[in-house]
């Protein structure tokens, strides 16, 4: 029994062997861990240049509403919107669904339509503009139009298969990444021409004051008596 004591004290003293043991047991430990971060960057990157690309369509939507005859890719056009066959001189009141909001329809409400699909109305037909080209491989999805009183904008959804082994998708729990993007729709001519023609307005309605005060005041006394 003595002997055997010493022995197994013998053993436990020697170090032979340690780095082995340790390395068994931390190298798979680094290892799943390597391979986990490795594959959430991976879906990271899919999902940044899926939203990348949601983001570069509707900019360019945005970019060319003004005139269904821009290029969507370039911004070049060879004729104005008022020209014949154009949109008209007042696409912006009766067929960019803006009078929808005071609840009168010309059948040009906000429209939604799936990426590289035709159009009807003449919003659809601007949001027809949008291609597959610009979308990742295997990624669908559907743009729309969303407009109010202070202005419209673009609102794009795509949607596209994780690229990963199914263990992995069952792993993080998905199996599809999502991205949405709105962008404003802004038009620097178009405000500035409103802006002047709120001043002249106001300032003609002003021209007016003592008009209108003359005119109150003389039926305001009529009325008294």
């Amino acid at each position: 029994m003595g002997k055997c004591m010493k022995f197994f004290k013998k053993i436990r003293k020697k170090e032979d062997g340690n780095f082995t043991i340790e390395a068994t047991v931390i190298f798979p430990i680094i290892l799943m861990l390597t391979i986990s971060l490795v594959f959430f960057s991976l879906v990271i990157y899919q999902k940044a240049v899926l939203h990348y690309s949601a983001n570069t369509l509707a900019e360019r939507l945005a970019f060319v509403w003004d005139n269904s005859d821009k290029d969507i890719d370039t911004g070049y056009f060879d004729k104005y919107t008022t020209f014949s066959g154009g949109d008209g001189l007042y696409w912006r009141l009766f067929g960019n669904s803006f009078l929808s909001k005071f609840g009168l329809d010309f059948g040009s409400n906000n429209a939604t339509i799936p990426i590289g699909g035709g159009g009807g109305s003449l919003v659809e037909d601007k949001l027809a503009r949008s291609t597959t080209s610009i979308l990742p491989a295997g990624a669908t999805g559907k743009v729309s139009y969303k407009n109010s009183i202070v202005g419209g904008k673009i609102v794009v959804d795509l949607e596209s298969p994780l690229n990963l082994p199914s263990f992995l998708q069952d792993l993080f729990g998905i199996d599809k990444i999502e991205a949405k993007v709105s962008h404003a729709v802004v038009e620097p001519t178009e405000v500035i021409r409103t802006t002047d023609t709120v001043i002249h307005a106001g300032k003609t309605i002003m021209g007016y004051t003592d008009f209108f005060t003359k005119f109150i005041n003389k039926f305001g006394k009529k009325g008294g008596r």
